[in-house]
């Protein structure tokens, strides 16, 4: 099942995720070092077949930009893939390129040149399946929530 716009609004809908956002939008700036320690905790095997420990963010480029645009704002990039067909999508938040998912080879990166383009998150959704943007979306919340310390908007079944 392709991304779906209205599932994603249906599912999210409820009080505390949404106090979750709107608390991560209101209170705190955009971090890079919280940002990635809370991404790594969330790529995992059964998110991704093709993860590996060695590269976890392996075919993750999409669905995490999409999920960090949704966040916190700012634009979608792209630039097209240098090894394969296809697009390599990043972010800007607050006016900086933020790329999470740059795929290397050893300690070289395949990213030396960044076009830049713009890219909406209609054509994003294009290359993931809404369970994944979910998964990712939810498992992300958890993992910022915890490393920027948000304990009093934590849901408890009672």
């Amino acid at each position: 099942m392709k991304f779906n716009s209205k599932l994603i609004n249906d599912s999210m809908n409820n009080s505390y995720q949404l106090k979750i956002e709107q608390s991560i939008n209101r209170s705190t700036m955009f971090n890079k070092a919280v940002v990635l320690k809370a991404l790594k905790k969330c790529w995992a095997l059964d998110f991704n077949p093709k993860w590996k420990p060695s590269n976890p963010t392996v075919d993750q480029d999409s669905v995490t930009s999409l999920m960090l645009y949704d966040i916190f704002g700012g634009e979608i990039l792209k630039t097209p893939k240098p090894l394969k067909k296809g697009w390599h999508f990043y972010n800007r938040i607050d006016g900086k390129r933020f790329d999470f998912t740059k795929s290397k080879i050893g300690n070289l990166s395949l990213f030396n040149r960044f076009e830049d383009i713009n890219a909406s998150p209609e054509e994003v959704c294009n290359y993931f399946e809404t369970e994944d943007y979910l998964t990712l979306r939810r498992r992300f919340i958890r993992a910022y929530e915890e490393a920027i310390g948000l304990k009093k908007y934590q849901y408890s079944v009672s």
